[in-house]
């Protein structure tokens, strides 16, 4: 991992780390973390002077269940007398209390006859007073029977709701409601006169003090057939509060405050007052065996994680390792001449190389998932009767195996035969040939010496000749004699080909030299030449003169014999000769009547031919001379519209 993120996991584990204490601060004690902090101290020694100097006499106003007066007693009571008896405790003070009404406390404490007053926290009562942390929360909320279908406050609208008349002095219920659902709200005396209402099905229900209504049905054990809404209307922090210039005071309130908080007796002492049917009271004990239970699950998840992480980091090595094999694999497959794929038995094409996009023009991303039957290209490819054998398709020669290599997986292997083939068909040829310009050179020497006789005594016979089939007689012989003597020099030629001089030629002077040779018989046929030179054509160029000469003359021949057929106005053969830096390139079009395609291929074999009288050579010796002298030849033929050569010869440097 790079430096820059572990920073940034740094920031953001201490961010989520604040986070999470400042919520678990505001859980446990209700404060912020800077106010923990400045509380979560021991006493100063100025701080405990303080409280030895005099006793603390706190205000408390009836209010129950926080304060009230006993009945059978006449002792003071309430969840804020125990507060302030714990306090005392933890304070090591002597704390006294001062009973009586809202108003006249506050006088008190601004005439400093008390030092402490239990208030709620207000906006009003912060600029006149010091306020502590809060003791408690007191929630406004609404209470309603059990078997009541109230869920919220829309499930409210006409109805009737009761509030005792000091909870809504200040008007803030009715404020709620004001807009809210049309609902009337009746104000009673005291708790009893609520229940009753409740009980008579006057009002559905109560709202006010939530601890003040938990209080009752705690004592009165009715806690089963109510309850509280989740809608809270406001809360109302009960705090302790001193005149402003007591800031020394007012700390030592807030240390002995987090203290409760922090041993559990605000959540206890509620318990006591309010039972089970205490709302939103926590009980720190609850949030320790919560956080353990959270801690032993972050260890457990941390344990699995590290090793999660070991395993994830050894998969992923592997997978990396593997991944890099098969890429090793891939490149080594697709730089294979040979075609393979894989197939599934439902014919679907799993894997392929990219001998096969060439072959098959077919993109190899439309080949993966596909059944090979979508494709007509590669029905040679996986026909089984084409398997083990040499199959032609297009230009191109290729040999097809089928392996088995799973239950449900076969490899087909597409070889490239073309060189091969051909390489083959050639060393059949030339060893053929061998024997056959063997042949050739005895039999046209044994030959040319009856034929020599034959041609002197039919000139003599024909001296002799006294009526007209004794002359066509003659003259048929003479004729066959020409033929047997034209096959005996193609004979002579192909036993000894051109020899390997190189020499400087000009290329102009060599195709005009053909043209003028053949201007008789072009002239004869009604033939258009047309032919060019481009290039470096003022350059001589090294080349050997007679492989040129015969390329042009067995071509151009071959082309006029070709147009026969065509009328006479269209005949033309095009001759375009290009100089190159180190080639010669040479094209013989014609708009004869051209080829057939399955004859096409054949055309360079030894006695091969589609003319009625060619011998089959002329293009055999051409080709081999070309080859021999390290060029190439093709060609292109469509039947009926004419044929096209393109020879490439070397120049020699």
């Amino acid at each position: 991992m790079k430096k820059g993120k572990i920073i940034i996991l740094i920031i953001l584990l201490i961010i989520g780390s604040i986070g999470i204490r400042k919520l678990d601060l505001n859980i446990r004690y209700n404060m912020g973390m800077r106010e923990y902090f400045k509380y979560n101290t021991v006493l100063t020694e100025k701080e405990k002077e303080l409280l030895k100097e005099k006793h603390l006499l706190v205000g408390v106003y009836n209010d129950p269940p926080l304060a009230f007066i006993n009945e059978f007693n006449n002792y003071n009571t309430g969840i804020m007398v125990d507060y302030l008896s714990q306090l005392e405790i933890e304070l090591r003070s002597n704390i006294h209390l001062k009973v009586g009404s809202e108003d006249y406390l506050i006088n008190a404490m601004k005439s400093d006859e008390v030092d402490v007053m239990v208030m709620e926290n207000t906006d009003e009562s912060k600029i006149e007073f010091g306020i502590s942390e809060p003791l408690c929360v007191v929630k406004v909320k609404i209470l309603v029977k059990n078997n009541s279908n109230i869920e919220n406050v829309e499930d409210l609208k006409d109805m009737a709701l009761v509030a005792l008349e000091r909870d809504n002095a200040d008007g803030r219920i009715n404020k709620y409601f004001e807009h809210r659902s049309n609902v009337e709200i009746i104000e009673v005396d005291n708790i009893y006169q609520c229940f009753a209402l409740i009980n008579n099905d006057i009002v559905v229900g109560f709202v006010g003090d939530d601890m003040e209504a938990a209080h009752f049905l705690n004592v009165t054990n009715r806690g089963t057939s109510f309850r509280f809404l989740e809608l809270t209307l406001y809360e109302k922090e009960v705090c302790l509060a001193v005149q402003k210039e007591n800031s020394d005071l007012l700390n030592v309130l807030n240390k002995g405050i987090l203290e409760l908080k922090k041993k559990n007796l605000i959540a206890q002492t509620q318990y006591k007052w309010l039972g089970e049917f205490n709302t939103d009271s926590i009980d720190l004990r609850h949030i320790e065996l919560a956080y353990k239970v959270v801690i032993a699950i972050i260890f457990i998840i941390g344990i699995f994680s590290s090793w999660n992480y070991v395993i994830t980091q050894r998969v992923n090595t592997k997978t990396r390792e593997l991944s890099e094999s098969k890429e090793e694999l891939r490149l080594i497959i697709d730089t294979m001449q040979s075609g393979i794929m894989v197939i599934e038995s439902d014919a679907i094409i799993v894997e392929c190389n990219d001998a096969v996009t060439g072959i098959t023009n077919i993109p190899r991303e439309d080949l993966i998932g596909v059944n090979y039957n979508y494709f007509k290209a590669l029905e040679p490819f996986v026909d089984k009767d084409n398997m083990n054998k040499v199959l032609n398709v297009g230009n191109a020669y290729y040999y097809v195996t089928s392996q088995k290599i799973a239950s449900n997986k076969s490899m087909i292997i597409i070889e490239n035969y073309t060189e091969k083939y051909f390489n083959e068909k050639r060393a059949r040829q030339e060893s053929k040939m061998i024997a056959v310009g063997q042949l050739s050179a005895g039999l046209a020497h044994e030959i040319r010496n009856p034929l020599g006789l034959i041609k002197s005594y039919s000139y003599i016979i024909e001296k002799h000749c006294i009526n007209e089939i004794c002359d066509h007689a003659i003259l048929v012989i003479n004729d066959s004699v020409a033929r047997i003597n034209k096959l005996i020099e193609n004979l002579l030629r192909f036993s000894k080909l051109s020899n390997d001089e190189i020499k400087s030629v000009d290329i102009e002077s060599v195709l005009s030299l053909i043209l003028d040779l053949e201007e008789k018989n072009i002239k004869q046929n009604g033939i258009k030449i047309i032919s060019n030179v481009t290039g470096n054509h003022l350059k001589q160029v090294l080349i050997n003169e007679d492989v040129l000469k015969m390329v042009l003359l067995n071509l151009i021949n071959n082309s006029i014999d070709s147009l026969e057929g065509v009328d006479r106005e269209e005949k033309k053969i095009h001759v375009a000769i290009k100089i190159e830096e180190d080639y010669l390139n040479i094209k013989v079009i014609d708009n004869g009547c051209g080829i057939e395609k399955e004859k096409l291929e054949n055309i360079f074999d030894p006695f091969y031919s589609t003319k009625e009288n060619g011998t089959g050579l002329g293009l055999y010796i051409i080709s081999t001379e070309i080859s021999n002298n390290d060029g190439r030849i093709s060609v292109e033929s469509n039947l009926g519209e004419g044929t096209g050569f393109d020879i490439v010869l070397p120049i020699k440097g």
